[in-house]
This record gives C-alpha cells, sequence and structure tokens, in this order.
C-alpha cells in the first residue's frame, strides 16, 4: 500500500527531474524526460484511490463506533429499566424509581453523546489530513503540468525557430 510519504518521494522525483531538466536560455523553461514525468504521475494516479480508499475505511470506522455506543446506549437503557423496576417491586418507590429512570438515561444520553462527539472529531481531523494532502498533491500535479505544457510550447517554438533560420538565405559573405 502506498502511504502519503510514498507520494510525498515522488513529488520530489517530479521537482528533481524538473530541476535536472536542461534550462533553455533566455526563457524560464526547461526541458525534462517525459517518459519519467509521466511514469511519475501514473504512480501517483495509483497512489490517491489508495488515500481515498482509506479515507473511506475511515468512515467506516466512524459508523462502526457510533453504532456501537447506539449499541451500548440501548443496553443501558434497558438496564436501567430493569433496574427501575426492580426498584419498584422491591420497595414500592415509584418517586425514587422515577428519579433514578431519569438520570440513568440522561446519563446514558450523555455517554452516547460524548462518544459519538469522539468519534466524529476522529473523523473530521482524519478526513481533513487527507483533503490537505490531497490539495496539496493536487496543486503539485497541476503545476507539474503547467511546466511540462509550457515545456511543450518551448520545445515547439525552438523547432520552428530552428526551420525558419535554415530557410533564411545567407545574408553575409562566405
Amino acid at each position: 500500500m502506498i502511504k502519503i510519504r510514498d507520494i510525498s518521494l515522488l513529488i520530489d522525483r517530479l521537482e528533481d527531474l524538473v530541476n535536472e531538466g536542461r534550462r533553455i536560455p533566455l526563457i524560464s523553461g526547461c526541458l525534462v524526460d517525459q517518459d519519467e514525468c509521466l511514469a511519475i504521475i501514473d504512480q501517483m494516479r495509483i497512489a490517491i484511490p489508495q488515500q481515498i480508499a482509506e479515507a473511506r475505511r475511515v468512515q467506516q470506522e466512524r459508523d462502526q463506533i457510533i453504532t456501537l455506543a447506539q449499541q451500548e446506549a440501548q443496553v443501558i437503557k434497558e438496564t436501567a429499566r430493569e433496574d427501575a423496576r426492580q426498584v419498584l417491586d422491591n420497595r414500592g418507590l415509584l418517586r425514587e424509581a422515577s428519579q433514578q429512570s431519569a438520570a440513568i438515561a440522561d446519563e446514558t444520553r450523555r455517554q452516547a453523546e460524548e462518544t459519538m462527539r469522539g468519534a466524529d472529531e476522529y473523523a473530521i481531523r482524519v478526513l481533513g489530513e487527507l483533503e490537505d494532502r490531497l490539495i496539496a498533491l493536487q496543486t503539485t500535479i497541476r503545476n507539474g503540468l503547467e511546466i511540462l505544457q509550457q515545456d511543450a510550447g518551448v520545445e515547439r517554438l525552438a523547432a520552428e525557430s530552428g526551420l525558419d533560420q535554415s530557410i533564411e538565405p545567407d545574408s553575409g559573405p562566405p
């Protein structure tokens, strides 16, 4: 499985390739190995879906935590009801049973909300980090594509300039 640092390494390789490219005089462009750039971009395309799968896994974990919290809350409620019935049966204290039942229900609700809030915060944090990484990766890819597109334009201009010079008649003495 490709990790975030693997994506960072791919980005570093792409950046190195651009930095090592041959500079073209009088412009800010350079020539780079197209096949190598495309290979790195293909590897990035493989890595990004894996990051999305990781985000889905985190979302599923969050859903499982919420489901478990709800189940636990239901068990606690049922236990509270049974405890309240026993108190009523054993002592006949309706008021005390009502108060305990309300307190247990409030505590159960509070615990369930706290568990769900924790799961939501975890999912939001992980998904936010993933979003930041994907945005950074997208920016890097976009910049790399722009550089490659600029390089392709420079090569075309250089090729056209070379053709124009070979067509021009000799203006000086031999």
